[in-house]
């Protein structure tokens, strides 16, 4: 009797041990279901567009303010156009005047701009309360600025951020734990002084007999570039990688001309090769570029026609970039 008792007993022991563990694997389940979505919801996509070699986007401020947006990788501020600022933003931040010394100097060049005040507060950007560190300056005087309110670079937003200029859109708090096996993933560095990311690689060039000549060195991976490849002539290697290629530099004056000044000549290979990444149909520009701390730095630059080959995501916070190819390269 007791024997019995006890196998019985046994029984029922098991049977509540069954119906506990599904019903632990069914909470865990929806749990799991809900942190997904929850993941899922925290990803935003956005509209990307490029123009004349820059990309851009609209992104909503405050639930009803339309903004364009100048999207940047190689920037180191947010900055404002004055007009869009007076016009739309007064009242919602505060703006304090800049000091009368105050000019931006941008990558490469030596031009001054002034800037007219300073923003140091907070916006709600596509429904996201998120800090802005701002300069304010007239764009109207800017060729490539002018057709936009915000220069804005990546860096600023939160999470990482996916970028496919093909099938034009942006992807803001993008999800990485379980990307595509498809995605090659660069080790990159982060240049604090222009909020940009770079990586150390080689640049091959082949010409239509194989030949190649090579080009080691720090790449900036620049969104306001609006060529493939930059290589920066004020450097004695590159010039001595630009005069190598002398055999695919193109010479056709009636569509090129050579500048004197700054020494521009355009590099038409067979095929690129930066990396472990092989590409045709895209040509190197080379040129000496405005002397500075920050551009000696850099061989070169990598640009928009570069990452239009790929859906490329900007890990900026674990200094990771991840591009899967979006065509046939």
């Amino acid at each position: 009797m007791t024997k019995m008792f006890f196998v019985r007993d046994q029984k029922n022991k098991i049977d509540i041990s069954s119906k506990m563990n599904i019903k632990f694997y069914f909470l865990l389940s929806i749990f799991l279901i809900l942190f997904c979505i929850t993941l899922t919801a925290q990803e935003l996509k956005l509209p990307l567009e490029i123009k004349s070699g820059h990309l851009n986007s609209v992104w909503q401020l405050n639930d009803s303010i339309k903004a364009k947006v100048f999207i940047e990788t190689g920037f180191p501020k947010i900055v404002i156009n004055e007009a869009f600022a007076n016009n739309r933003l007064l009242g919602l931040v505060q703006m304090e005047k800049a000091s009368e010394d105050a000019y931006i100097v941008l990558w490469g060049n030596n031009n001054k701009i002034k800037v007219s005040y300073i923003i140091n507060d907070s916006l709600e950007i596509n429904g996201k309360k998120e800090k802005i560190d701002a300069f304010v300056a007239d764009f109207s005087t800017i060729k490539s600025w002018r057709d936009y309110d915000i220069i804005y670079p990546l860096r600023d937003l939160t999470g990482p951020i996916e970028i496919n200029i093909k099938d034009g859109y942006m992807i803001v708090r993008k999800g990485i734990d379980a990307l595509d096996p498809g995605f090659i993933v660069f080790n990159a560095k982060s240049d604090d002084k222009t909020k940009g990311l770079y990586i150390t690689t080689t640049l091959l060039v082949y010409d239509t007999l194989k030949t190649k000549e090579k080009l080691k060195g720090n790449f900036l991976l620049d969104l306001g570039a609006g060529n493939a490849l930059f290589v920066n002539r004020n450097l004695p290697k590159v010039e001595k990688f630009v005069c190598h290629s002398d055999r695919m530099v193109l010479k056709d004056t009636t569509k090129f001309k050579p500048n004197p000044l700054n020494k521009l000549s355009i590099i038409i290979p067979d095929k690129i090769q930066l990396g472990n990444i092989t590409l045709k149909k895209n040509f190197v520009i080379a040129t000496k570029m405005f002397k500075s701390d920050n551009s000696s730095h850099y061989v070169g630059m990598i640009g928009n026609p570069f990452f239009a080959n790929f859906i490329v995501i900007f890990d900026f916070k674990n200094n990771k970039v991840y591009m899967k190819p979006n065509s046939v390269l």
